[in-house]
């Protein structure tokens, strides 16, 4: 058979896909490491998206490792803010005023939206874009309300293994291997391919800008609105 054929091509993703995510995996089993983990993986499915060649198992240890310091700032940045939402949610009900309960309602809903938008962009804003932690937060957000056609589908497909678990419980549980082994790195892709389209707004505006050699670590990564290269 032709290695060159789309059905090699598409098992060779295939297997990239289950070791992406089996990597994944184990990479969020201490929990503090999810941000990371999903840094690199981002990182590796924005490059399959683009049909780059990517070295799966190489690649995710080397950006896990890169982008840990950062990632798991914002990560635990992320867990502190939820926390916080979720402590005010429960002790709503304990509010005397009902004015001040309904602001605080208000207030609650209104980060929440804010935090789950930043919390879908930033890992992978992170994975293809250098700056400061609160700037890839800041643009993160900004990305995810200019582009809110897509933000929209991409929190639908963040959505599916939850659907499928509310459809039908019993079937979901049974077909958990499935899920646990294939997907996270898929739902990942399919997010990377808008993922991909959206960034392209942001790569530098150049003649000699070759993006098939897009490297963040040799200095690729670029913002509009603030070039910070290291």
């Amino acid at each position: 058979m032709n290695p060159d054929s789309r059905i090699m091509s598409f098992l060779a993703k295939l297997g990239d896909m289950f070791i992406l995510n089996v990597l994944y995996l184990v990479c969020c089993i201490p929990v503090i490491t999810i941000g990371a983990a999903t840094t690199a993986l981002y990182y590796n499915t924005l490059k399959m998206a683009e049909n780059r060649e990517s070295y799966v198992w190489r690649e995710f240890l080397r950006t896990f490792k890169e982008n840990f310091k950062q990632a798991t700032i914002i990560w635990m940045i992320i867990l502190v803010i939820g926390a916080v939402l979720v402590g005010d949610f429960l002790v709503m009900g304990g509010i005397g005023s009902q004015a001040l309960a309904s602001v605080t309602a208000i207030v609650v809903i209104v980060v929440g939206v804010f935090l789950i938008l930043t919390a879908v962009y930033v890992f992978p804003v992170l994975a293809r874009f250098d700056n400061s932690v609160l700037n890839i937060m800041k643009y993160a957000l900004l990305m995810a309300i200019r582009h809110l056609p897509s933000t929209v589908v991409i929190l639908a497909i963040h959505s599916v293994p939850m659907l499928l678990a509310f459809a039908s419980l019993e079937a979901f549980i049974r077909g958990l291997l499935p899920v646990l082994l294939f997907t996270v790195s898929i739902l990942a892709y399919f997010e990377s391919k808008l993922f991909s389209r959206i960034f392209s707004n942001y790569y530098p505006k150049t003649e000699d800008y070759d993006f098939a050699h897009y490297n963040k670590k040799n200095r690729g990564g670029f913002l509009t609105w603030q070039n910070r290269q290291k």
